[in-house]
């Protein structure tokens, strides 16, 4: 038996659409366009994302329930293959952010410790260390004596 091949998502409107079904018990078309405005800024064309849920629809993915805030919408959950679907998305662009950050982690000279952001450096033997504070920094001087 052939798997049919997941659907792409392949830009942000798919992905926090996505998001935004997973995180809610009903969402509608027009909630997803209101979120994306509100919380990122961007417009996406109405007919793009009632497309895309068509498709979920067809695919299985989600299934249309009556909302409680009006009779009139129809708005949409996810189904358990939905779910499926959206958990192997989000574990790609999981290992996708996991890689970028990695590449941009340091290491604290003295304890070990991953270090990201807002680290301390000292140059010692005219070589800038990283430290993940200034306890670090001197331990590790003084272990250097």
């Amino acid at each position: 038996m052939d798997k049919k091949p997941d659907i792409k998502i392949q830009n942000l409107t798919k992905l926090y659409a996505l998001v935004l079904l997973k995180s809610k018990e009903a969402v509608t078309g027009y909630y997803i366009l209101n979120r994306l405005k509100k919380d990122l800024g961007k417009t996406s064309s109405p007919t793009y994302v009632y497309d895309f849920l068509k498709t979920l629809k067809n695919e299985g993915y989600i299934k249309e329930i009556a909302t409680k805030k009006s009779e009139r919408s129809k708005g949409f959950t996810l189904t358990s293959s939905g779910a499926a679907f959206t958990d192997r998305i989000f574990s790609r662009f999981d290992n996708l952010i996991e890689v970028a950050i990695q590449s941009k982690l340091k290491i604290c000279a003295s304890c070990g410790v991953q270090l990201y952001d807002n680290f301390h450096v000292e140059t010692i033997n005219d070589k800038p260390l990283n430290f993940c504070c200034k306890h670090c920094a001197k331990a590790f001087k003084n272990a250097q004596m």
